[in-house]
């Protein structure tokens, strides 16, 4: 009878298990669903509730005037032209950090990192400080480039806070690419750039292109550091988020929930050009 006692004892502990696990398994795939729909909830909530704030006539009639194209344009050349500044550094970057044996590899790596964990409006300040030094300082003045209330800032910023985001983006991008297919192009005779070209981006060309529009997109909501480095100069120098902050500042509402509304068309723009130009990606 002890033998049996012991054996139906030892049996029962699994099957009680079983029904346990089993029993509350529905439950987490609920859980998990409800966490997915409250996020897109609050979401939808936001933008209907500033929508019918603004109202349907309201939205329609600032829409085609010129005040919201002339910064929408402005945002869109000054992330263009810091997104191709911040893929020429961010690449090759990107490829050192993925594939090179970097001495004090944690220390490079933190330093490249810094600029995504600080503040963007700390990056204006610092910038302010580096072209107010040698050489910098030389330099504009010997080219006239001008900085403050000017594109040129806007610029500056955009690519001061995306590179570093652009660099990390990059190499998980080639993380994502298995170094066989190189070391095989390098046993056949072909040289390093040569690797990189025909092969590596080729195979990492998904997270690229993913990647620029993710840094774009970054560039595009940036306002922080402008606000401090380059300063507001109406159709000048207010991208659409800066023009958000200003006119909130000045009390028109009206304009501030449009440049609100253009700019979260632009992120869920954005976010579907990654989805499908992207394609199934290593970085999404």
């Amino acid at each position: 009878m002890a033998t049996t006692h012991e054996t139906t004892g030892v049996g029962s502990a699994p099957h009680s298990s079983f029904i346990i696990h089993h029993s509350s398994f529905p439950l987490w795939p609920v859980l998990c669903v409800l966490a997915v729909v409250t996020i897109l909830a609050g979401y939808l909530a936001l933008i209907i509730s500033n929508a019918l704030y603004l109202g349907w006539s309201d939205l329609t009639s600032f829409l085609p005037r010129e005040r919201l194209w002339v910064r929408f344009w402005l945002t869109v050349r000054t992330s263009t032209v810091a997104t191709l500044a911040s893929l020429i550094v961010g690449i090759p970057a990107g490829y050192a950090l993925s594939r090179l044996k970097l001495p004090c590899r944690t220390l490079v790596s933190t330093l490249i990192d810094l600029p995504v964990m600080v503040p963007p409006a700390a990056v204006g300040v610092f910038l302010f400080g580096i072209v107010k030094a040698f050489p910098v300082r030389q330099f504009t003045e010997l080219t006239g480039i001008r900085f403050a209330h000017n594109p040129n800032g806007i610029v500056l910023v955009q690519f001061a806070v995306t590179v570093a985001f652009c660099a990390r983006l990059m190499k998980a991008s080639f993380d994502g690419v298995n170094p066989r297919f190189e070391q095989v192009s390098r046993s056949l005779g072909a040289s390093l750039p040569a690797t990189l070209w025909h092969v590596t981006l080729p195979l990492a060309k998904n997270g690229v292109i993913a990647s620029s529009i993710v840094v774009w997109a970054r560039a595009a909501a940036e306002w922080e550091g402008l606000m401090l480095f380059v300063g507001g100069t109406m159709a000048k120098t207010d991208v659409m988020p800066f023009s958000v902050y200003l006119d909130w500042n000045g009390g028109m509402m009206g304009w501030v929930v449009t440049f609100s509304l253009v700019c979260v068309a632009l992120a869920v723009i954005s976010m579907a050009a990654v989805r499908t130009i992207g394609g199934r990606s290593y970085v999404w």
